[in-house]
């Protein structure tokens, strides 16, 4: 029982790392504080579930049509983004705040508040011979979740572009006097930031109930994971969801699901109070 218990911790820490790498990304590049990123996950969720039950789509095609479509609904947030005035890390979380709830209440009206789930119809596959069951969704889940976390890191540090990004992230102003063109590396990033919705979108569908309201949850785990890795680092945000995917399965285990948010609430504060830079983030020199 321990070791499913891991395993199921595992899948879906990975899945929170993926919902929380474009947050991150974006963050980390723009300052933009994203609070409508849950309801874009959630939208790009609705979405796959339309292509699969009214077009007839198989699962997997969802990913490409869902990352482009919201590549391009980034691009229209960085739009309407660069008409905030300063301070802008305030005003943008208050616009996107304003754009949540304008996201909920469309979703509201055009699919109701019925809960939706697109169903994996794969039985779980069994490994022998301690009878632990691994289901084709935990196994897209670490798959795809592994996948885009080694993508982003070998683009932020092996590319030149990435260089650039990671130069924006760690100083907007003296990347712009190193001749580095900041506007073009916020385009990148929210299109990137993006793509991670879109792709995170259908397996959000697969893996918990689509409602109106959902994306508030995944905005917290977001926050909650972007924290402990710390702004900017890429790594330490698959750890981050392994913890707290750890975390919230022992809560459920021991105390029972309606525990988890009170617990997941409890570990953002005491990240807040105790370490608000990050668990990874390194200490600044002490001058001589």
């Amino acid at each position: 029982m321990f070791l499913q218990l891991l395993i199921n911790a595992f899948s879906l820490g990975s899945f929170y790392a993926l919902v929380a790498l474009g947050f991150s990304l974006i963050f980390g590049v723009t300052h933009a504080f994203n609070l409508a990123h849950g309801e874009l996950i959630v939208l790009s969720g609705y979405l796959a579930y339309g292509l699969i039950n009214y077009l007839h789509l198989p699962f997997l095609t969802t990913f490409p049509v869902c990352m482009f479509l919201f590549l391009v609904v980034a691009l229209l947030l960085f739009q309407l983004l660069r008409f905030v005035r300063g301070p802008f890390e305030l005003n943008s979380l208050v616009v996107t705040f304003g754009l949540a709830l304008v996201l909920q209440n469309m979703m509201l009206t055009a699919f109701s508040a019925d809960y939706r789930l697109i169903r994996s119809h794969s039985l779980p596959i069994e490994l022998l011979p301690s009878r632990i069951a691994v289901t084709q969704t935990q196994l897209m889940l670490i798959v795809f979740s592994l996948l885009a976390t080694a993508l982003v890191h070998v683009l932020l540090r092996r590319t030149f572009l990435g260089k650039a990004l990671r130069a924006t992230i760690q100083d907007r102003e003296a990347a712009r006097l190193a001749g580095i063109n900041v506007d073009h590396m916020t385009l990148i990033a929210f299109g990137v930031g993006g793509a991670l919705i879109g792709l995170a979108g259908p397996l959000y569908a697969q893996t918990a109930y689509l409602h109106p309201f959902g994306g508030s949850e995944a905005t917290r785990l977001a926050i909650i994971i972007s924290i402990f890795a710390g702004v900017g680092r890429i790594r330490p945000l698959l750890y981050g969801g392994w913890v707290l995917g750890l975390v919230e399965s022992l809560t459920i285990y021991v105390l029972g699901t309606g525990w988890r948010e009170f617990v997941s609430a409890l570990l953002l504060i005491a990240l807040l109070l105790l370490m608000p830079e990050g668990i990874f983030s390194r200490p600044a020199k002490s001058p001589r």
